[in-house]
């Protein structure tokens, strides 16, 4: 199982780095882990999980998330739309995380906590800095998505500074469980087998200097 798992974690990491700072942070797990600051009849606030310098605004239907500074609630860090998830809830629909000048800094949207689509991120100045998407895979083991498509990174400036492709890599992690077979009463020991995506450089990957001039081209 340890396997399984950390398989799976470094896939969701791969998923991301791409971006650097991709996803963008949800500090909320549940009504009982998140101590209840004060209400009003349109919003609720809460202690952010494992950070001190923010805290969680939910309005009263539970489905739109603000992250908002301690010390001044105007200034919005990050914000988005949530789907009920048990006794939580899960990133679901357009999410936006800001610089602290208000610019956008990362934008992007999700399905039920799992990046889809177009994601782009900025410098403070408002230029875009990189812009990828994440491909929504679905299998026998269900959905879930992973970056794939095309992507771009930018100088400061403006340049061009990497232009490649991704694709969604299909993987499979094997664990061996022990259970009791219902007719015999023995224990049988069963092999499960689940795929996961990473992503994968395809293509052409073209990198260019600052200037404008191309200085590497790659093929995969």
């Amino acid at each position: 199982m340890k396997y399984f798992v950390s398989l799976v974690i470094l896939a969701l990491c791969a998923c991301g780095d791409a971006f650097g700072q991709a996803l963008i942070p949800f500090k909320y797990t549940s009504e009982e882990e998140n101590r209840l600051i004060k209400e009003n009849d349109t919003v609720r606030y809460y202690i952010a999980t494992g950070d001190t310098v923010n805290v969680v605004a939910l309005n009263e239907e539970g489905m739109y998330y603000k992250l908002l500074n301690r010390k001044d609630k105007k200034k919005v860090v990050a914000e988005g739309g949530l789907v009920a998830d048990g006794d939580g809830y899960l990133q679901h629909g357009r999410w936006v995380q800001y610089h602290s000048n208000g610019k956008t800094a990362i934008s992007g949207s999700y399905i039920k906590g799992k990046p889809a689509g177009i994601w782009e991120e900025y410098f403070p100045d408002g230029r875009l800095k990189v812009s990828g998407h994440y491909a929504i895979i679905s299998d026998k083991d269900g959905i879930t998505t992973c970056r794939s498509g095309e992507y771009l990174e930018y100088y400061s400036s403006g340049q061009i500074k990497v232009s490649g492709y991704y694709a969604a890599d299909r993987m499979i992690s094997k664990d061996t469980t022990t259970v009791e077979d219902p007719v015999s009463g023995k224990s049988i020991t069963k092999t499960i087998s689940k795929s996961f995506y990473s992503p994968k450089k395809a293509g052409f990957w073209d990198y260019y200097s600052e200037s404008g001039e191309a200085e590497k081209h790659e093929e995969f």
